[in-house]
């Protein structure tokens, strides 16, 4: 006797509408595992980025060098496209009150636009996390029921007889957690990740100003 049936006996056993629920919680699980992986690069990069570019750039308090090595490039994201923008608008402003003015409204934008940026795919996540159970929950109970309305069929009622219904049946529960729980960890890891990164755009921004600050300060002295 078999010990155990494959996962491709139980597909291929399975009914219609179980077999469905099954490919549509593999297509969820391998898009998901697609998005987890871009999450995982995207912020991974992100904060190192962060890192790098502060430590360059206080180690360095040469704004002006950085800000033309930075203006020549087209790609800058995150810290280096909110000091560029930052530089410019204090390079224009006619005092540090409207260029503070100016820098606090430049930035929220870039921010927002990064953070939207950032968020791409999770949405995603979230409806795989919250919904896959569901639909593994709905597979299950579908063949629970073809498992016993076949048994009025039977003479005789064994366990033999509704095992392999059953199996189907809890492999598409097992197949719905398989998808919902790598979504929802990456989820929550990646909003915490993203208020990390924002958190240190807001700070960077802040400290900045408080640099253009001290050197309108030692601008007026001179004068």
């Amino acid at each position: 006797m078999q010990a155990e049936l494959s996962f491709v006996d139980l597909f291929l056993g399975a009914s219609l509408v179980v077999q469905l629920v099954m490919i549509v919680l593999f297509i969820l699980a391998g898009t998901s595992w697609w998005f987890i992986f871009d999450k995982w690069l995207t912020l991974s990069r992100a904060k190192k980025d962060i890192f790098e570019f502060e430590t360059e750039f206080w180690n360095s308090r040469n704004i002006e060098k950085i800000f033309n090595e930075l203006n020549r490039k087209e790609d800058n994201f995150g810290l280096s496209q909110i000091f560029v923008i930052s530089h410019e608008e204090f390079l224009k402003a006619e005092n540090f009150e409207k260029a503070e003015d100016r820098i606090n409204k430049s930035t929220e934008i870039i921010i927002n636009r990064q953070e939207e940026r950032l968020e791409e795919g999770l949405s995603f996540l979230s409806t795989v996390a919250s919904v896959s159970p569901f639909i593994g929950l709905f597979g299950t109970v579908w063949g629970v029921m073809n498992a016993f309305s076949g048994l009025a069929q039977l003479s005789q009622v064994s366990i033999n007889a509704v095992a392999p219904g059953i199996s189907e049946a809890l492999v598409a529960t097992a197949l719905g957690l398989f998808a919902a729980i790598p979504a929802l960890i990456s989820y929550n890891w990646s909003v915490k990740r993203i208020d990390m990164i924002i958190r240190s755009y807001e700070n960077f921004t802040s400290e900045l100003l408080i640099t253009y600050q001290e050197f309108n300060v030692q601008e007026t002295r001179k004068k």
